[in-house]
This record gives structure tokens, C-alpha cells and sequence, in this order.
């Protein structure tokens, strides 16, 4: 009896997905090895277990593992490999010398992987005595400047010195750590947390060094403000005929630089030392004045006084008999003033030049009647020294004159009884 060619074709398509069941089933169940190579292993408390015991790892930190894991062929295409990790912890070790110790695998879903090679999960390393360096000096290397207008204050760092620990002749060896801090243009202060790199005794940089510290980074703060340079000034107070500019002075410096508010440098404008009379000044004298820095203000000169050298270059004295007498501010006319003072002597004082240029008919008195405008009788009153043609001249003091004042009848009186 023959089949149908169709009934034929079905059967084959049948055999053909048994078969590929049976395949695919046997493929996915079957076990395969899958090799991972140079897994480095990880230390737990690498930095306190070892430290608290005055322990120190010397090799073996960087060790690796070649593992071989077998597993069933179906967790090979999602397995992540990068999430295979070996971890050992240094807790265990407490004495000195070659130490073997255990891994163990994470990351891995060990009830259906299995660990092919190697065979026992350990490895070796060297521990040896701690020794630890507590003070080492952080350098600041600074890099470019800051803007035009600002200045650089003290630099700051935290912690101020380091403490690093390792084998003892890999920590003697250090001489300072340093960091790089770049200051290029700064306008405000800069706080940074900055790697820093270790050198020895030749300043020669230590790498791939064992040596452990407390931190990995440093704190680093520069202060950044604001400043400008103030002139200092002194005030000269002059008098009529003893002008500035018969003297010579000089300060020994002419301005302080002052950090601060922008605002209230700016409204500064100069910073007054004091006043100097000039007509106290007849010798060459120096004067030291302390710099006066505004509440608020910072005096970033590192300077606090500054002197004053003044001399008297050119201002001289000159003694005159004045015989020509006026008087002034009295307005009675029915009243008669007499100037009694017949001569006065007076001293003038000015330029040597301006007063050797003046002749002794051109200096007068004016007597100031406004205190006894009222009044009648003799009366000593001031007197202004005038000079014709209104030269730059003063006098080195005040002087007086002696008036009469009466009515005209009582003057006239007064002459015939004389008589």
C-alpha cells in the first residue's frame, strides 16, 4: 500500500522539527567553559585594616586572576563579563611576611556557574611593617597671574601638612607634596580641591610608589581681592608771602596700596597724612606720619609710616620803619582821628627777591577803627600793614597803633589851651 506524496511531505516536516528540538534542547543544556582573563582583585579595607595593626601591604596589591567558568551554553550570549569582580579582605592578616589569602567571586550567579580554573580562590602577598610620616609640607606651584587691579592673598590649604605611610624606605624618601593651582586672571577668590603629586629629596617626582596618605586631595583657597594704589598727601597751610612753593619736600613714599570695597576706594581719592604751617618752617626738617588705612580698608604695602622732608628754600625776613599812617572803617564825620604813633617798626616776611625789591616808602599802617567807631579819646587799636602795589608779603606778627578820637570843637580846645 503506498502513501500520498502528502501524507509524505508531512511526516519529513515532522522528523525535521523533532530534530531540531532535539537540537536546540541539547545545544542549550549542554555545559560550556568560558575563560576570563586578568581580573585584578580587589582589596577590602586595604587602607584601615592593615593601617590600625601598624601593617602595611607591600606587594601583591596589584595581583590578577585568570578564571576559566563553566556554565550551561544558554548564560554565555547575556553574560556580562565586566561584572566579574575578586574580592579579598586584608582583615585577616596580623603579621608581617608572605601571606596567602582567600578571594572570593561576585557578580557571578553560582548555582549555575561552576569554577573550573583555578581550583583554590587564593593569593599571595607581602605585608610588612608600617611606617608612618605625619608632617609633610604641601607646596603651591602657581600658575599665570591674576587680573590687572587685583592682588593674590596668602594661600590657604587644607590639611596644611600630610600624613602619608608605607614601607619605611619608600616614606623617608618623600620630601613634599605638591599641588598646581591655576590663578590666570582671577577677579574673586578660588577655592579648589587639587590632586597632589609627591617628591623626594631631588625634587624628582616619586611614581608607582606604594605610599598611602590620609587624603588624596588638598583644599587649596587664594584669596582674590581687589586693589589700587592711593597717593598719600600732605596738606600745606600757607600764610601771604609763604607760598609752597619756596620750599622743598619730598615724601619717602607717595602711595600705599589699599584692598577693599571698590566703592569706598574709589570715593577715597588720596589719603591726607597731616598739615604742615609752612611759615613754622625755617630749617630743613623731617616729620613721620603714621598712614591712615580707612575702617573697612586693607593696607596690602606692608608699610605703615611714611616721612616728610621739607625745607625752606627761598622765604626770608626783612625789618622795616614804617612812618606812613592811615586809618579805615570809621565813618563819623563830625569826629577827628589823630594817628599818636609817630613810627613802627615791622617785619616782613615773603620771597627773598619780592622783598628786596620793596622800598620802605611803600609800606604803611592802617590803623582798624571798627572797635571804636563810637568811642572818644585814645585808644590802641590793630593795624593792617599795607604795601603798595599788593605784593606776596605777610608780616611775622600783629601790630598796633595808638589813635586819638574827638569831636572837632573838643580838638580845637584842646590846641588853644595848649597855646
Amino acid at each position: 500500500m503506498q502513501m500520498s506524496n502528502g501524507r509524505k511531505a508531512l511526516y519529513i516536516i515532522i522528523s525535521v522539527l523533532i530534530a531540531f528540538v532535539l537540537w536546540f534542547y541539547v545545544n542549550n543544556t549542554s555545559s560550556v567553559v568560558l575563560t576570563i582573563n586578568d581580573i585584578p582583585v580587589e582589596f577590602l579595607n586595604s587602607e584601615t585594616a592593615l593601617a590600625n595593626k601598624g601593617l602595611v601591604l607591600l606587594s601583591g596589591g596589584d595581583e590578577t586572576v585568570d578564571l576559566e567558568l563553566t556554565m550551561p551554553r544558554n548564560l554565555v550570549y547575556g553574560f556580562d563579563t565586566d561584572r566579574v569582580r575578586l574580592i579579598a579582605d586584608l582583615n585577616s592578616i596580623n603579621t608581617t611576611g608572605t601571606q596567602s589569602l582567600t578571594y572570593n567571586i561576585a557578580g557571578v550567579d553560582m548555582s549555575q556557574v561552576t569554577v573550573k580554573s583555578p581550583t583554590i580562590r587564593t593569593i599571595s602577598v607581602r605585608v610588612g611593617e608600617l611606617f608612618r610620616k605625619t608632617d609633610v609640607e604641601i607646596r603651591v606651584n602657581l600658575i599665570g597671574n591674576v587680573a590687572d587691579g587685583y592682588v593674590a592673598g596668602r594661600v590657604q590649604l587644607l590639611p596644611e601638612t600630610l600624613e602619608v605611610w608605607g614601607q619605611q624606605s619608600d616614606v623617608m624618601s618623600v620630601s613634599y607634596a605638591q599641588v598646581t593651582l591655576n590663578i590666570e586672571n582671577a577677579r574673586s577668590t578660588i577655592v579648589e580641591m587639587l590632586e597632589y603629586k609627591l617628591y623626594d629629596y631631588d625634587d624628582e617626582l616619586i611614581e608607582g610608589s606604594s605610599i598611602h596618605a590620609a587624603s588624596d586631595t588638598v583644599q587649596v583657597t587664594m584669596p582674590v581681592i581687589s586693589a589700587t594704589d592711593i597717593p598719600l598727601v600732605v596738606n600745606f597751610i600757607e600764610e601771604p608771602g609763604v607760598r609752597r612753593e619756596s620750599f622743598d619736600y619730598s615724601l619717602d613714599r607717595s602711595s600705599v596700596t589699599l584692598s577693599g570695597d571698590a566703592n569706598q576706594i574709589a570715593a577715597l581719592g588720596e589719603l591726607v597724612l597731616g598739615e604742615v604751617v609752612l611759615s613754622e618752617i625755617e630749617e630743613e626738617q623731617t616729620i613721620t606720619y603714621d598712614i591712615p588705612v580707612p575702617e573697612g580698608l586693607s593696607n596690602l604695602s606692608g608699610v605703615s609710616t611714611a616721612t616728610l622732608t621739607i625745607a625752606n628754600r627761598d622765604v626770608t625776613m626783612r625789618n622795616v620803619t614804617v612812618t606812613s599812617f592811615d586809618y579805615e572803617n570809621f565813618g563819623e564825620e563830625d569826629r577827628t582821628v589823630e594817628v599818636v604813633t609817630s613810627s613802627l617798626n615791622v617785619t616782613l616776611r615773603g620771597a627773598r627777591e619780592t622783598l628786596e625789591a620793596i622800598a620802605a616808602d611803600q609800606v604803611r599802617a592802617v590803623a582798624d577803627l571798627s572797635g571804636v567807631a563810637n568811642a572818644s579819646g585814645t585808644y590802641t587799636v590793630p593795624a593792617n600793614i599795607r604795601i603798595e602795589g599788593g605784593p606776596d608779603v605777610g608780616t611775622t606778627q600783629e601790630y598796633q597803633l595808638t589813635v586819638r578820637i574827638g569831636l572837632p570843637e573838643q580838638t580845637e580846645e584842646t590846641e588853644e589851651t595848649q597855646e
